[in-house]
């Protein structure tokens, strides 16, 4: 499992949730492992005299440690942003390295596809599962499949995940679409399958949660906000 914050605003990101983005990377309270220290990456894009920028980096370093980190989100600055920060923790360690940062990009169809997950997905579910990609990466796979298929890319996230929904532990994600015609849109998935849980990890470690802020962020995030969030529909899928 991984962090998650995602949020669609004006002028720049807040910086309390950036701080309390970090802090549940370096020390996640609902965690086992107790920190998310497997790379990290930012997609987010910014609309500047009418016209949509994009800044995408990812680092095999911790975010709480990259030294790009804080000059990234000093210059996300636009009338409009949209976008996904996201800090990993490795299910598999030989799949670490920048190549397995999230956000993941392709290009389908006329669409770009950002796309961040949070969770594990049993390999069996996918046809070629012995490829050296996360299981993040195949579900990201499955969606352009779909979309070059003529579906829509919110037919397409909606078809994938349900798919995938029993052989899971979250499904917890966000993915951008974007086109020149049609700008940006951000989608947030929000599931996680309460039979295939760790029983080793506190159950609030796999939730996430609104503000009505505009911004989504995962269960430990919410914790050093200390506010008052409102927990996602089980199983929806939003446009942010």
């Amino acid at each position: 499992m991984c962090r998650i914050l995602a949020f669609h605003t004006k002028a720049e990101i807040s910086k309390k949730y950036v701080n309390a983005l970090i802090k549940a990377s370096r020390n996640d309270i609902f965690s086992k492992y107790g920190s998310h220290p497997d790379g990290w990456g930012i997609s987010v894009f910014l609309k500047k005299n009418d016209k949509w920028k994009v800044i995408y980096y990812r680092s095999e370093d911790p975010i709480f440690e990259d030294p790009n980190f804080n000059y990234l989100i000093d210059i996300t600055k636009g009338e409009e942003i949209i976008g996904i920060i996201h800090a990993r923790k490795a299910g598999r360690k030989f799949l670490t390295g920048v190549s397995h940062a999230h956000p993941y990009y392709v290009r389908a169809n006329i669409y770009d596809l950002y796309f961040a997950h949070n969770g594990s997905v049993s390999r069996t579910s996918f046809k070629d599962n012995n490829r050296p990609f996360t299981d993040s990466y195949l579900i990201l796979e499955e969606i352009k499949t779909l979309i070059e298929n003529n579906m829509s890319p919110f037919e397409a996230y909606v078809n994938t995940l349900d798919k995938l929904k029993d052989y899971s532990t979250s499904l917890n994600s966000g993915l951008i679409y974007y086109n020149k015609k049609e700008g940006p849109s951000l989608l947030i998935g929000y599931y996680y399958n309460k039979n295939r849980l760790s029983k080793e990890t506190n159950e609030e470690y796999y939730k996430l949660y609104t503000d009505n802020e505009r911004y989504v962020f995962s269960s430990t995030i919410k914790y050093y906000l200390g506010v008052d969030a409102e927990e996602l529909m089980m199983g929806s899928i939003m446009h942010l």
